[in-house]
């Protein structure tokens, strides 16, 4: 049997298997990170699209779907190279205790009908999952759910009257699946109402009586809400379900509406309403109450928007944002909605557009400590010690996880006095110990004491209990080992091989489950990796393709900047690799069409390359050509350091005769 993939991914165990496919659990031989690998036959006995699943996913990004990050195939097999998702499946866990209880069944039905909604509202065509089930959920170790195995998932195209393929799993798959009628967004909303139903019952569909029988037959103790919500989910015709995930949702979020007592209070409310309509009917009062309640009607409406878009703020941004955009339309002046944004916006790690977004919000509304807090926030991320901690300073009271991030900040600059004036605070305030290890280490890095900083970060992160805070102990022992390294090449370090030790470290971080997408993680990785191979001869020589794999990882995570495009240059290079050095240049080039440095770096590769030829092979035309193209690139700002150095190498080409 075959124990690697592409030379790359080496098989650790079989996850599943079906008719059409088998899932392995496969490790990076150079990253050690895990993935799955889902190894699809070609020769499929059913019309099937086997490409569907990997060309529906790529784009999607959102937090309870898995990602592709690596398609590759041969003559019988097509791979497809997904995260690795940890955990049980719920129907494993059906098994272990037969039933969910209700609260947590009601939490579980709003993420997935969030999933969904997501699904259901891409552009230009909504996606239909189509193959919502028990054993297609996944209960992680944080308690989170994951949605796998998108094999069968559609989009949906108003000009298709039916689906191409027939298929989806029996006793969960709506009956238009099994039809020729065209698949939507009521067929997953039908599947989701089954799921929920074998969930807080423990019956599965497949158990007689194989009928929906109102929930509170099978347990009285279910809520009348549940009931009536899943009876018109399973529906069989799909007119009579829910018309939109966004109607069961609201359903689920005002399920107290179908207790017998609400319904009572209703009622009463509605025949004083009828008799005041009654009275009023000559009234101008008439107007002035329908003007009361079209004011109450608003604000509920504003207030409910708020309160789900702070719901989604972690998990999906873009629908947040257009709740949030909904409630300006309401009341265009108050701050509510610009100040959720700008949290959302820090939440989903986009930083920069938080600062900016938070800068707008403050020149509109004024003065706001919340909108101030969530802007320090995100400029502390991006290294800007100075205005974060003005903005913390001028956030008023800060939790926890601010003050903390404050005492960093004011360490960084400098100001240990201060630093250490925080430091008490927290201690004052009933920090855990971890938080204050954390911020010692970073008032000791302050003052140069590297060992002591060294030992109180590795105490932090032994004793942290949060993802943030372990994040923070990775990110704060890197730039330490980074200094020391700096230090090393003078001889001068407290610490013996500090890149090697960041390395070590930073391998061991980036395949945790809450870390393995951190794009800084991967980044200080890479580049201790490249340290550590130019200063200790101890470690092996794959270090330094080691570091071009983090570069890599680090583009793939989305992040676009022009020097990890000229680290990989420079790697490829130095490895003597000079076909992907030409690749990582056409990278550069085509993401930054306006730059010089890719034609002057490909200048020089292209020389070292032809002085490899015999001398009656050489050609310099073409390395003279980018030259001249980077010249015509240069703006006044660039340094050009790299061009000067091509031209001194044409200059003597020139002189030589070769030009």
């Amino acid at each position: 049997m075959t124990t690697t993939f592409n030379d790359t991914y080496e098989i650790r165990s079989i996850i599943g298997k079906g008719g059409m496919s088998t899932v392995y659990l496969a490790e990076h031989k150079r990253l050690h990170t895990h993935w799955a690998v889902k190894v699809v036959r070609k020769q499929q006995g059913a019309r099937f699209d086997f490409l569907a699943e990997s060309n529906i996913l790529k784009r999607l990004q959102h937090p309870m779907l898995p990602r592709i990050v690596d398609i590759f195939e041969d003559a019988v097999n097509i791979y497809i190279v997904e995260d690795y998702v940890e955990g049980i499946t719920l129907e494993e866990l059906l098994k272990r205790q037969g039933r969910v209880e209700e609260p947590l069944a009601r939490q579980w039905f709003r993420e997935l009908c969030g999933v969904l909604g997501y699904l259901h509202t891409q552009r230009p065509n909504p996606i239909i999952y189509r193959d919502m089930k028990p054993s297609n959920i996944m209960l992680q170790p944080d308690g989170s759910l994951k949605l796998i195995d998108f094999g069968i998932a559609r989009e949906y195209k108003e000009a298709s009257s039916g689906d191409t393929t027939y298929i989806g799993t029996k006793g969960y798959a709506a009956p238009e699946q099994f039809g020729r009628a065209q698949t939507d967004a009521r067929t997953d909303i039908y599947a989701l109402g089954v799921t929920m139903y074998h969930l807080v019952t423990g019956k599965s569909p497949y158990e007689p009586p194989y009928q929906f029988v109102p929930v509170r037959q099978l347990d009285p103790a279910l809520s009348r809400g549940m009931e009536y919500i899943l009876n018109k989910c399973v529906q069989p015709e799909p007119a009579g379900r829910y018309q939109s995930v966004d109607e069961l949702f609201y359903d689920l979020d005002h399920i107290y509406r179908f207790d017998k007592a609400w319904k009572r209070v209703r009622t009463v409310k509605r025949v004083r309403a009828a008799v005041i309509v009654v009275m009023l009917l000559a009234s101008a009062g008439l107007m002035a109450a329908g003007r009361v309640v079209m004011a109450r009607e608003k604000e509920d409406r504003y207030t409910e928007l708020l309160d789900r878009a702070s719901r989604l703020s972690a998990s999906d941004y873009e629908e947040c944002a257009a709740m949030l955009d909904e409630a300006r339309g309401l009341f265009p002046g108050r701050p509510d909605a610009d100040r959720r944004q700008t949290y959302a916006l820090y939440l989903n790690g986009r930083w920069e557009e938080c600062v900016e977004f938070g800068r707008r919000a403050l020149e509109e509304h004024g003065a706001d400590t919340q909108t101030r807090v969530s802007m320090a926030a995100a400029q502390f991320e991006l290294g800007d010690y100075e205005q974060a901690a003005e903005g913390f300073d001028q956030g008023g009271e800060l939790s926890v996880d601010n003050m903390r991030d404050y005492a960093v900040c004011l360490g960084r600059l400098g100001e240990i006095r201060e630093a250490e004036r925080v430091l008490d605070g927290l201690t004052e305030e009933g920090a855990h110990p971890d938080v204050t290890q954390y911020v010692q280490g970073e008032v000791y890095f302050a003052q140069k004491k590297y060992r002591e900083a060294e030992l109180a970060f590795l105490s932090a992160l032994e004793q942290a209990e949060s993802d943030g805070l372990i994040r923070r102990c990775y990110i704060s022992l890197s730039d330490l080992y980074r200094d020391c390294a700096a230090l090393m090449r003078v001889g001068q370090s407290p610490i013996e091989n500090p890149a090697t030790k960041s390395a070590e470290l930073l391998s061991t971080a980036v395949v945790q489950e809450g870390l393995r997408y951190d794009s800084v993680l991967w980044e200080a990785l890479g580049l201790a990796y490249f340290e550590a191979y130019h200063v200790d001869p101890a470690v092996p020589p794959d270090y330094l393709r080691y570091a071009a794999d983090c570069f890599n990882r680090v583009i793939e995570l989305g992040v676009t900047k022009e020097y990890l495009y000229a680290n990989l240059y420079t790697i490829y290079y130095e490895m003597k690799d000079y076909g992907k050095a030409e690749e990582a240049l056409a990278a550069y080039q085509e993401r930054f069409p306006d730059s010089y440095m890719p034609h002057a770096l490909r200048g020089m590769l292209l020389i070292t390359m032809e002085n490899e030829k015999p001398q009656v092979q050489r050609d310099f035309s073409a390395a003279l050509t980018e030259y001249e193209t980077a010249g015509d690139l240069i703006r006044s700002s660039d340094d050009t350091t790299y061009y000067q150095q091509l031209g001194s190498l044409i200059d003597s080409l020139r002189q030589n005769g070769w030009l």
